[in-house]
């Protein structure tokens, strides 16, 4: 969850002033609000962003027409985010996400105003804004009305960030923390305050009673698909593996992304238990031979550079082993061996952002292919534990070879 405080004022040093105090207390953005730029124009983006250039600054601009001119002049001035009105029209919108992209920033969209939010918000997703906020005003506030019926339907009609605002303090926020709401929008509880930085503190702690339980959670879910997936390893897949390595002339390991890494951290273990392992891209790699063996990981099976990999070493006369979580993929099918390390289906996917983002309502919580990978690494440090048995290898043995150049 973001933090935003609106600076709702028309002096532009008492706005620098409370600012300050929020920035103290932890906020992540600072919202130069509209009143302060019809009082003091973009002097007040610039003004902000110069004092305070490690927080994002939201102006507030609630444009309604020629979006792309002052998308552009926010832009500027320092602007990370830019305010457009969502009953604007679809080419002011339209204008003001292809500016923001070309200066690198983004299009927040107001729906004050708007009659049928959740209509409009799936609109303007589709026209490719970064956030949407659900705001009450302050003159609706005054008759009883507050976003959090709308902020509800909106959250689960799309998936981008969605932003909320309209007289929220200590005793609502809980709420729609709740409710799913990513970008937390808070104006005079903080700018009215006798201390500014006080209630910042207590709505970041508000936070981070959410954000603790999000870490436990992940911690202990993928803590227990690690666990299922040794209780399912097949004993005839990694029997066939180990035997493959121990037989092995060269070892060859090849990974992308952070499956690359996962390969490069088993590979150092094994150089550690001398064993004649290489990683495959590094310039030292050697050419792959008869009676070679290229360790493939991959979580899909079907990553273009590890597939023609495992061709190479096949017409070259080696042995492949596959980690994967798809047997029946190109790279399984490839593979003399294949030990199936499961990871996240497509069916696990939650289509909802807040849910994937927040990681409070689905089972699994870790990003793409996050659980193949842990999985992987700790069935791979599985591996080594046995090597060193096998071997009669201790730590002291191992960390003879271990880097000393570093």
């Amino acid at each position: 969850m973001i933090l935003q405080v609106a600076l709702d004022l028309t002096d532009v040093e008492e706005a620098m002033s409370i600012a300050e105090k929020a920035a103290r207390g932890g906020a992540h953005w600072l919202e130069v609000g509209t009143p302060l730029i019809k009082e003091e124009g973009m002097r007040a983006v610039e003004l902000l962003k110069r004092r305070f250039h490690d927080r994002k600054i939201v102006a507030d601009l609630k444009t309604m027409d020629t979006g792309a001119l002052e998308v552009e002049m926010a832009a500027r001035h320092g602007a990370d985010v830019v305010s457009i009105l969502g009953v604007a029209d679809n080419k002011t919108i339209r204008d003001a996400v292809d500016v923001a992209r070309k200066y690198g920033i983004r299009v927040m969209v107001d729906l004050i105003g708007v009659g049928d939010k959740v209509k409009r918000a799936k609109e303007l997703e589709k026209m490719g804004v970064h956030y949407i906020l659900v705001h009450t005003g302050i003159d609706e506030q005054a008759q009883g009305k507050n976003p959090l019926e709308d902020l509800e339907k909106v959250v689960k009609a799309v998936n981008v960030p969605v932003a909320v605002a309209g007289g929220l303090n200590l005793e609502t926020i809980p709420k729609v923390i709740e409710l799913g709401a990513t970008i937390i929008i808070v104006g005079g509880a903080i700018t009215k305050s006798e201390d500014p930085e006080g209630v910042t503190r207590k709505i970041i702690d508000l936070f981070w009673d959410d954000y603790m339980k999000t870490i436990r959670k992940a911690m202990k879910d993928i803590s227990e698909h690690i666990l299922n997936v040794a209780d399912i390893l097949k004993l005839e897949q990694v029997r066939g593996f180990v035997d493959a390595m121990i037989g092995a002339n060269k070892i060859f390991i090849y990974g992308a992304g952070r499956s690359g890494l996962v390969g490069k951290a088993f590979a150092m273990r094994l150089m550690h238990l001398d064993f004649n392992v290489y990683v495959v891209g590094e310039t030292i790699t050697p050419a792959f031979e008869p009676g070679d063996l290229l360790i493939a990981i991959s979580g899909s099976g079907e990553t273009t550079s590890i597939v023609d990999a495992a061709k190479i070493a096949k017409k070259e006369g080696g042995k492949v082993v596959a980690l994967t979580s798809y047997p029946n993929s190109p790279l399984g099918r490839l593979a003399d061996i294949t030990v199936e390390i499961p990871g996240r289906t497509k069916a696990n996917v939650p289509t909802d952002y807040i849910a994937r983002q927040m990681l409070t309502r689905y089972r699994w919580i870790a990003p793409m292919g996050t659980l193949f990978e842990d999985s992987t690494m700790i069935f791979l440090d599985g591996v080594i534990a046995l090597l060193m048995a096998t071997f009669q290898k201790t730590e002291k043995d191992m960390k003879k070879k271990h880097a000393t150049l570093e």
